[in-house]
């Protein structure tokens, strides 16, 4: 670091929380904002383990999470993640990066209950709200939770603005509830200049349901490319690769299911699950009953129960029954 960058970095240190400066800290930060977060792990981790009390040690783990993230230790990024929550649970940052972590993952229910615990101890906000209905949405339950989220959505301080991408979400649930107005919200914010991505997701999904795998995939790939290396999308995009019909790839969607399972950090098992069919379509069933086998591993490990379990142990079985033949 230079001379001049050096005493910029003290200056703002000391602005910020009137002790010594851990120029441990002080190295990582600068490192993180390089983009260098190896590096940065290792100058937060040196830190952490000198002054584990610390008035800064949360941010500090806050910062080596992202850097943990970047690196695809998932796991470890969420571990710090929940030690913040845990000892600072007023962050509300840190409750938000945490949910978001686990939906990355795959673990829907387990984003929920961090959102919810979030919004009774911090003050209740569009982003953490859209949070809650997203990770209940995703999981498809439990539908209590549903109506709590939408309480909440009711709730919010009267001057919090609703953000576009708390608007896609509650359009989604209202269509599928059966409202034919949620798909034209859904439509015209995927139209909009302030489009979000969770509205295209959640557009290609009910395209894709529809058996409109063109535009389906064309809204999965205007989000992938605001998102490249989102596990969900790639998994969706993937799926519409196993559609049959003229746009039929399974070779091409096993090679993007695998890229969402290394993007996952091979925990999600909606991922898995559609890699190991992805992998059955191509015709390597071996391959895909290990992979099943897995998703189904990783879907006991959730702290619900994976949602699409009795169609991942119907291939099981047929794969079992396949492979012994």
């Amino acid at each position: 670091m230079k001379l001049k960058e050096t005493w910029s970095q003290l200056g703002r240190w000391w602005k910020t929380w009137k002790t010594v400066p851990v120029l441990e800290w002080v190295q990582a930060a600068a490192l993180f904002r390089s983009g260098e977060y190896r590096l940065a792990e290792k100058f937060y981790r040196k830190g952490l383990k000198r002054h584990p009390q610390h008035i800064a040690s949360h941010c500090a783990r806050l910062d080596l999470a992202y850097c943990l993230f970047k690196s695809g230790k998932l796991a470890e990024s969420e571990q710090e993640l929940k030690l913040v929550t845990l000892n600072l649970p007023e962050m509300r940052e840190a409750h938000l990066r945490l949910a978001r972590l686990q939906l990355w993952r795959g673990h829907a229910l387990d984003a929920a209950w961090t959102a919810r615990r979030a919004l009774k101890v911090v003050k209740p906000d569009a982003e953490l709200v859209a949070i809650f209905l997203l990770a209940v949405t995703e999981n498809e339950g439990p539908w209590y939770l549903l109506d709590e989220a939408l309480d909440a959505c009711k709730g919010l301080p009267q001057g919090v603005e609703s953000t576009p991408k708390l608007q896609a979400i509650c359009a989604y649930i209202s269509h599928q509830r059966g409202e034919e107005t949620g798909r034209e919200t859904l439509e015209a914010l995927c139209e909009s200049e302030r489009c979000p991505v969770e509205a295209l997701v959640l557009l290609g999904k009910l395209l894709l349901a529809d058996s409109n795998v063109m535009q389906g995939r064309r809204m999965l790939r205007r989000a992938l490319s605001a998102l490249p290396d989102n596990p969900q999308i790639l998994a969706l995009l993937a799926q519409s690769y196993l559609k049959s019909g003229t746009l039929y790839n399974a070779d091409y969607a096993r090679q993007l299911a695998t890229e969402a399972c290394q993007r996952s950090e091979w925990a999600s098992p909606r991922e898995l699950h559609i890699l190991a069919e992805a992998y059955y379509h191509v015709g390597d069933k071996v391959s895909a009953l290990i992979i099943a086998s897995k998703a189904k591993e990783e879907g006991n490990r959730l702290l619900g129960s994976y949602r699409d379990v009795k169609s991942l142990e119907q291939l099981i079985d047929n794969l079992s029954a396949g492979t012994l033949a």
